[in-house]
């Protein structure tokens, strides 16, 4: 038997060709959004995404800005990012949701999360009543948070089931904040009702077709949608199953994406699988396309960017930012690049500061690393997913390691005696703190001991670690951390 067409490189080969035929440059399309955007929102139209805030039927512009500005309090996000949310808000005509209804989301390999009240915690379940969490358990608590917000913060938003779930379900297609806002709250009991209602059976319509039918939705209203500096937002919900099967299938959503890619509209792709093969198609289409984003769950999203760039906390918060598309293009590449120092400047300012104070650029380092650990002692710690506990939102001892000495060395910075408070800095993780507090005493530990905190888990230390968790925290095992391993 001959390997599925998702895993070989044919379908890819030819997308760069496809997409420099495009009507519309794809460079100037991602200019256009990252202009700011203070203009009014476009005039009354009759396509379903209408948002002019002078409208009587829709709430008011402040209105808007009120709840979104709740949302990022609640989200435990910096004041400073609602600048950079605004942006990203009045450059959205609407969201289109695609949500694959298949049989295969009912396969039970997917991550719920536990979320404490005040975000004080956050944990991988996998488990739910009477089995395993399903990938539609896991949609459906993106679907309940983003429904919620859609309402509140009038995000006008279309949903599209790829399978028609037959009477007494519902409809196929539904919206949220796109009529009057008299009919927002039958509009959401609505759609949680669709959703709950909604049966996977074996597939009956492709990716493709519903795909190109959005397209010729939004090819109609492309001119206007440009002219007034706007975009429609696609939200892909699937697990990618029916790529990985023999046929046309892949090769039709790759073109399907493409055409698409032509018009003004952000793709992201939420996955909801751990089929390796399946992720790095997206992976390598994401890396063909400039318009599209592909994110995981939670925790998986989390490691990505933690191996690209350790210094920063991903906190939940910025995950449902990026999952709404209110998020620069800029951001959206935390997870697939090392960051610049100059990059992390740029990241640190639209982060916490809005563009309303300058924060000293790195080439004067210590002032830098000053101001920073002010903005953050004045911030609210996250839930760190990957050394499972609370930290800063920037690591600041983990900078100084990988850019602090050079950067010294290259400026002949005079001033050897600063220090900085270190007030809401995130400190590395030491092996006490992930085993006992028993253990507050490194220099006591044998080699072994050391090793068996290392490797297994607390409290009594029989069940090993996970691979990820090793990986994650090997550097714990050499010095200066580990006292137990002479330096070399």
């Amino acid at each position: 038997d001959t390997e599925p067409q998702l895993f070989t490189t044919t379908i890819m080969d030819d997308i760069e060709s496809k997409v420099q035929n495009s009507s519309l440059d794809d460079g100037n399309r991602k200019a256009q959004r990252r202009k700011t955007h203070t203009g009014s929102f476009i005039q009354p139209s009759t396509h379903p995404g209408e948002k002019s805030h002078s409208n009587k039927s829709v709430p008011s512009l402040s209105s808007c800005r009120k709840y979104i500005r709740h949302y990022i309090d609640s989200l435990q996000l910096p004041p400073g990012l609602f600048a950079a949310v605004m942006e990203c808000y009045e450059a959205i005509d609407s969201r289109k949701w695609l949500i694959e209804n298949s049989a295969s989301m009912n396969i039970q390999d997917a991550h719920a999360m536990m979320v404490g009240f005040k975000l004080e915690y956050i944990a991988s379940v996998e488990f739910l009543g009477s089995g395993y969490v399903t990938r539609w358990q896991e949609f459906s608590q993106t679907f309940d948070f983003h429904v919620k917000m859609s309402a509140r913060c009038w995000i006008p938003t279309e949903f599209w089931l790829v399978n028609d779930s037959g009477e007494g379900a519902g409809s196929q297609r539904f919206s949220v904040a796109c009529g009057n806002k008299k009919d927002l709250s039958e509009e959401r009991e609505m759609a949680y009702k669709i959703i709950k209602r909604a049966t996977l059976e074996e597939k009956r319509n492709t990716l493709a077709s519903q795909l190109r039918r959005i397209e010729k939705r939004i090819a109609k209203e492309a001119l206007e949608l440009t002219a007034n500096n706007k975009h429609v937002v696609l939200m892909l919900c699937t697990d990618g199953d029916e790529l990985g099967r023999k046929g046309s299938a892949a090769q039709d959503f790759v073109d399907s994406v493409v055409a698409l890619s032509k018009l003004p509209v952000k793709i992201i792709v939420r996955l909801y699988t751990d089929d390796d093969r399946i992720i790095d198609f997206f992976n390598r289409l994401d890396s063909k396309l400039t318009d599209i984003e592909v994110l995981d769950d939670y925790f998986g999203e989390a490691m990505e960017v933690y191996l690209h760039n350790p210094w920063l906390t991903y906190g939940l918060g910025l995950h449902r930012l990026r999952e709404a598309g209110l998020t620069s293009d800029f951001v959206g590449e935390l997870d697939e690049r090392c960051f610049s120092i100059e990059d992390i400047h740029r990241f640190c300012e639209e982060f916490f500061t809005g563009g309303e104070v300058d924060l000293p650029h790195p080439n004067n380092w210590d002032a830098f690393i000053s101001s920073l650990a002010t903005i953050l002692s004045n911030e609210k710690q996250q839930w760190n997913p990957i050394k499972r506990r609370q930290t800063a939102w920037i690591d600041i001892k983990k900078l100084e390691k990988m850019f602090g000495r050079r950067r010294r060395m290259r400026h002949s910075m005079s001033n050897s005696s600063f220090q900085y408070s270190g007030a809401g800095v995130g400190r590395r993780e030491s092996l006490s703190s992930i085993t006992s507090s028993a253990d507050s005493n490194n220099d006591a530990m044998t080699l072994e001991q050391v090793i068996q905190r290392w490797s297994h888990q607390p409290p009594k230390y029989k069940k090993l670690n996970s691979m990820q968790d090793l990986l994650v925290n090997m550097p714990m095992l050499f010095p200066p951390t580990n006292h137990a391993v002479e330096a070399h």
